[in-house]
């Protein structure tokens, strides 16, 4: 029985290698269209598909390998039955499928044209990588031009080697179809050049929706780190809808300033007195068009990155002249699911973005709803257990990733104590991610020489005795309506 193969492929790179590598085997080739025309400019013998299936190619190509006498000699098998359907109807088996797609995801980078970038949808490509996968023990597919080589050199294939081909042929089609989802959902990826991940030794890549941010100026492009920091600051930024101004600063994924002020200078510069030694390096996000005012206070410190949804012409001038600094354009956000890895596959979620509500416990609430909901976009920006410590509108201490609350409460309160004592601060509301599950940390907050107001969730089973407390001691307590881990 003759040894025969079908090559249909749209990138013709390294095609005359396998080509030729198939007729010195004694491969029949049988080909399509395009490919054809190609394979007779390079002189290699081959059966037109349409001569063979009597079909000629119609709807101007869009059909032209959709045929019973193709399946048919991709999916036979070895049962009798098979070989007895295949005899009758004339159906030559294939052994090896060389195929590859419409390049459809480089059609989109390339134009908004929606009719050209429907005409790469892939059809009966699709189609014969799947028939080939299913029954990779009789054909082989071999579908991206730089495992010619490796086919060449591995021949004849053993059964690994065969299902290693029909991995990544499927593979090919679960990610080509997954581009054509984002691309109907308005959600289209590009990879994104990093020069390594959280550290030096470690390779990384990133997956970006480029219509989401724009990098104005700065010589290096951002990090795997300014990636993560951006992330949080944008959040933070953007979380709240108001008509004042919102700055963020992060440093390590965690907000060390913050601050939502009527003025976007006097704004940036109470973000920036929440902790002025943390924030060097940092990345600082506004949520408003940034001023020729506010550039020139951001020339002053060092930062990797700006970000904000636009820039006066005078203050890009103005912090241009910082060739490292990153000065970014981000869009909107409408996050509303998250994702991350773990050992045995990926964790989704919707993304943590309920508004939140109070109730009292015990006083008066002297907060409006807007500073209540932007605390508590500060404050679940900053991993469990965390404590977040404001003044009437911005953040002024804060301590994460404690094992206990306790230790993240005496945290806070210390370095408030420590960068905050030459500050005439009368009054403090302290957030909390979750609730206080003994009453030591509300002996704690009473302790202290400032008046505090307490904000956090409730649904301990010592929670009897926590609102007795609070009673008893006239401690201000407001019950939020939602826990805020992160981990």
């Amino acid at each position: 029985m003759g040894k025969n193969a079908i090559i249909s492929v749209f990138d013709k790179t390294n095609l005359d290698l396998i080509a030729n590598f198939l007729i010195k085997k004694k491969y029949t080739i049988y080909s399509t269209g395009g490919t054809s025309e190609y394979l007779k400019g390079i002189n290699i013998p081959h059966i037109e598909i349409s001569k063979y299936t009597k079909q000629k190619e119609i709807l101007d190509g869009r059909v032209k390998t959709l045929h019973p006498k193709i399946f048919g000699g991709l999916l036979g098998t070895d049962s009798k039955n098979h070989q007895k359907e295949q005899k009758s109807q004339g159906i030559v088996i294939f052994d090896i499928l060389v195929i590859n797609l419409y390049p459809f995801e480089e059609t989109v980078k390339r134009t908004k044209n929606k009719s050209k970038i429907m005409e790469m949808i892939d059809i009966g490509g699709h189609s014969l990588i799947r028939a080939a996968v299913k029954n990779y023990n009789h054909t082989i597919p071999i579908t991206k031009p730089s495992d010619y080589k490796n086919f060449i050199k591995a021949y004849p294939l053993k059964q690994t080697q065969r299902k290693t081909f029909a991995k990544k042929a499927i593979q090919q089609v679960a990610n080509y179809d997954n581009a054509i989802f984002n691309w109907f959902d308005g959600n289209t990826k590009d990879e994104y050049e990093l020069r390594y991940g959280e550290n030096p030794h470690q390779n990384a890549r990133a997956l970006v929706n480029n219509d989401k941010f724009t990098q104005l100026s700065g010589d290096k492009k951002l990090s795997y780190n300014n990636l993560l920091d951006l992330d949080a600051a944008v959040k933070i930024a953007y979380g709240v809808n108001t008509k004042n101004n919102i700055c963020a600063i992060i440093k390590h994924n965690t907000p060390c300033g913050a601050a939502i002020e009527k003025k976007q200078t006097q704004c940036y510069e109470k973000a920036l007195a929440g902790d002025p030694l943390s924030a060097f390096g940092g990345i600082v996000s506004f949520n408003k068009k940034v001023s020729k005012k506010t550039a020139e206070l951001l020339k002053k410190n060092f930062y990797e990155v700006i970000s904000a949804p636009s820039y006066e012409k005078e203050a890009l001038d103005v912090l241009k002249t910082k060739k490292n600094l990153r000065i970014i354009k981000v869009k909107k956000i409408n996050q509303k699911l998250e994702e991350r890895s773990f050992f045995g596959g990926t964790l989704i979620q919707d993304t943590n973005n309920k508004k939140t509500s109070i109730e009292n416990i015990n006083g008066i609430n002297k907060l409006n709803l807007e500073k209540i909901n932007f605390f508590v976009n500060v404050l679940k920006n900053i991993k469990s257990n965390a404590i977040a410590l404001f003044d009437e509108n911005s953040l002024i201490s804060q301590s994460g990733g404690q094992t206990s609350r306790v230790d993240a409460l005496q945290n806070c309160l210390h370095k408030f104590n420590l960068k905050h004592k030459f500050r005439k601060i009368k009054k403090a509301y302290l957030f909390s991610d979750a609730f206080f599950p003994f009453v030591d940390s509300l002996a704690i907050i009473k302790k202290q020489k400032i008046k505090i107001e307490t904000y956090a969730p409730m649904g301990s089973k010592n929670d009897p005795d926590i609102r007795r407390d609070i009673k008893k001691h006239r401690l201000n307590f407001f019950k939020l309506s939602e826990r805020h881990f992160k981990h």
